[in-house]
């Protein structure tokens, strides 16, 4: 009897499961057709639903930036590309399309450039989502492991077998100190999105502290605390503040 269940049971749950893939593909479907119809809000409730399925991708990240971007919400728009890049780093449509949204924004928070080497040098770091440099670290690490396990066995090779299992060890170590960089980047560090038309940043977590500046849609920050409905910003050594939660958007 209970065999009988179990088997009714993984039955019912393989229906539920490829009912809810059907599902979700419809609506993404149905969302990229309400965008080909220029009905964009439709196409944003659509996405959304999908995100919150979790059913997300770079592709629906993507979309529903373009659905945004054709509403003139830039700050939703330039928060869902920032998604989508991190998934798709190489995607040369995602990164056209961000820089464009972060052109139309108000402030122009400059950056320092990294320069020819450093850019060279963090190519693996730039070009590489989280998922493919913890791939690269197991080739890497199978690398050293199966060299050495040959050396055993191959006794006259081994100088050259632990050549390639130093320099694989290297791109180990290198690869490692990019994964845990971006895992720090994008999952530790807390970066946000300035989604309201404008916002007063200000000395406290309340509307009647000193007023320091000013920030409008689209600039991206860094939330360094929350308390209650007020988050600590950063955008600069210089440029630091509260502002309401509500005004931004977690990336």
């Amino acid at each position: 009897m209970k065999k009988i269940i179990l088997i009714a049971l993984s039955i019912f749950f393989i229906f539920c499961g490829l009912s809810f893939a059907e599902s979700a593909e419809k609506l993404y479907k149905d969302a990229c057709q309400s965008y080909e119809n220029e009905d964009y809000q439709t196409a944003v409730s659509l996405y959304e639903t999908l995100i919150a399925m979790d059913k997300v991708s770079s592709e629906v990240f993507y979309n529903l930036g373009n659905s945004y971007f054709k509403l003139k919400n830039i700050g939703k728009a330039i928060v869902n590309y920032e998604r989508a890049v991190r998934l798709a780093p190489r995607d040369r449509d995602i990164k056209i399309n961000l820089k464009l949204a972060k052109s139309m924004t108000v402030d122009k928070i400059e950056t320092p450039e990294k320069g020819f080497i450093l850019n060279l040098a963090l190519l693996p770091y730039d070009k590489l989502n989280i998922n493919e440099l913890t791939k690269f670290i197991l080739v890497f690490y199978l690398a050293i492991i199966l060299p050495l396990i040959l050396s055993i066995f191959f006794i006259a090779k081994r100088r050259g077998i632990f050549y390639g299992a130093g320099s694989s060890a290297v791109l180990l170590i290198l690869f490692s100190i990019f994964l845990f960089a971006k895992i720090h980047n994008e999952n530790i560090l807390r970066k946000a999105v300035v989604i309201s038309n404008k916002v007063d940043v200000r000395s406290g977590p309340k509307e009647d502290y000193l007023l320091q500046f000013t920030l409008h849609e689209g600039t991206i920050l860094s939330v360094v605390e929350e308390r209650q409905d007020w988050y600590e910003v950063d955008l600069s050594k210089d440029l630091r503040g509260w502002l309401p939660k509500d005004s931004v958007e977690a990336i």
